[in-house]
């Protein structure tokens, strides 16, 4: 593990292949917590740990969109208008 001393404002850039990512460190509040932030191209995803631990654990692909489905078609009848006669 790296570990390095920053002080506001100051960035580490981390570089994969192609994809470099900056990261900032924008504020500390008290001794035990900072803000950080991170620039990097939109192909490049990041989460925080337990947001990724949950996506690996379940499967789910939060970038996928869901199927729509048609629940009714134009000219197709709600069920409680099935019992009801045209006037």
């Amino acid at each position: 593990m790296l570990v390095l001393r920053r002080s506001v404002s100051e960035e580490v850039i981390i570089t994969v292949g192609e994809e470099k990512i900056v990261v900032k460190l924008v504020d500390t509040i008290g001794t035990n917590h900072a803000r950080l932030g991170f620039t990097a191209s939109q192909n490049v995803r990041i989460d925080r740990k337990e947001i990724h631990d949950a996506i690996m654990e379940t499967g789910c692909n939060p970038e996928a969109k869901p199927a729509l489905k048609t629940v009714i078609r134009i000219g197709d009848r709600l069920p409680g208008e099935l019992m009801r006669r045209k006037s």
